[in-house]
């Protein structure tokens, strides 16, 4: 009786498009076609559905993972209850489609080999690097499939590698402990082997300010499970005596001289303080006589909005394009803003399922 009146609930009330506990878009519900029920897409998709749009779906949330924790174990709703309050996503290569996969990895290398001035990044999920804090006996799979695949497409002069930069420096706060991104000094690690890459002299840690915006930050992780992890800390790094930027946001849109929002910490998305959440496109300029003169153009996920301010430093303008709110391809966009320079950067797990890669073109 219940399960029928919550169904009939779901089917008379409009759905629910975003998560705001979640931060995330919940899945529409699925066109019912032969062809997805044959091949079973449409039982697969509608029972998620059904579980987006099931109502108090987070109090459950709450009390399922909470009698997982009573009964002692480690892992719920594909996520690792780990050390030192870490929350870690489980993630298994078996449940990427690889199809996806593929096709994705074998558009960039075609992008790259038409614009040899173009550079990738993929960075590691958060589990790789910190496989100390799983708990023990957690069954967590690398991302070695990925990356060979990676190599086996796109020549190694154009690949940044950062896993092993990480976890050199895995034993500092390089990762949010209850969201599935990098921390604003993570992004710095990774960005020093960037900029090495790329025959630039890093600014030193040292001459940024680390300020704290926020201690109770709950990320990603902790809205799947709603229990568990410790609350984190946002540090934004801002030059000690830096340079002064214009930022353009979304062509126009409206306009800035910082890189942070400083609404947002208090907001339902804290993780917004970066560029004030995901932007279609960002064009930061600075006047700095210390840059190059030269144009960078970033083509990121969310991970890069934290290190972006980081290579802008170096460039007298930067160009910041997230694929996911662009309706046009790649090279329509550097016919308008010219690049010397061309990064790529999505966390791996992200580049893997993501289906506007379709646009590096």
């Amino acid at each position: 009786m219940l399960l029928s009146a919550c169904s009939l609930h779901i089917h008379l009330t409009p759905d629910h498009t975003y998560s705001s506990e979640e931060r995330r878009m919940l899945m529409k519900r699925p066109k019912l076609t032969k062809k997805n029920v044959r091949n079973g897409k449409f039982q697969q998709k509608y029972e998620t559905y059904l579980s987006e749009q099931f109502p108090g779906r987070s109090h459950l949330v709450t009390m399922r993972t909470g009698l997982s924790r009573l009964l002692g174990e480690k892992e719920a709703n594909g996520v690792y209850f780990g050390k030192d309050g870490y929350l870690l996503e489980r993630y298994r290569m078996q449940d990427f489609e690889w199809k996806q996969v593929k096709k994705n990895v074998k558009q960039t290398a075609s992008f790259a080999k038409k614009y040899p001035n173009a550079k990738v990044m993929f960075v590691p999920v958060k589990s790789s690097v910190l496989s100390d804090k799983l708990p023990m006996f957690a069954q967590s799979e690398g991302e070695e499939r990925f990356f060979e695949l990676i190599a086996q497409h796109i020549p190694k002069q154009q690949q940044i590698f950062v896993t092993d930069v990480l976890k050199a420096h895995n034993s500092e706060y390089i990762y949010y402990r209850t969201d599935h991104h990098w921390t604003t000094l993570g992004a710095y690690y990774a960005y020093e082997a960037w900029a090495k890459s790329m025959g630039l002299t890093p600014i030193r840690k040292e001459q940024y300010q680390a300020t704290p915006v926020t201690d109770h930050f709950l990320g990603t992780t902790y809205a799947k499970v709603r229990t568990g992890g410790l609350a984190d800390t946002i540090f934004l790094y801002e030059r000690i005596d830096g340079p002064k930027y214009t930022l353009d946001y979304n062509m126009g849109e409206f306009q800035s001289d910082r890189f942070y929002d400083l609404t947002k910490p208090e907001s339902e998305d804290p993780y917004g303080v970066f560029f004030g959440g995901n932007q279609a496109m960002v064009d930061i300029r600075t006047e700095e006589e210390t840059t190059n003169g030269k144009t960078l153009l970033i083509i990121k996920d969310s991970f890069g909005n934290c290190f972006a301010p980081f290579a802008a430093a170096h460039y007298a303008r930067t160009i910041v394009v997230d694929l996911r709110y662009v309706n046009l391809p790649v090279s329509k966009l550097l016919r308008v803003y010219p690049a010397d320079d061309i990064l790529i950067l999505y966390n791996s797990a992200q580049f893997m399922n993501d289906k506007d890669i379709s646009k590096l073109k």
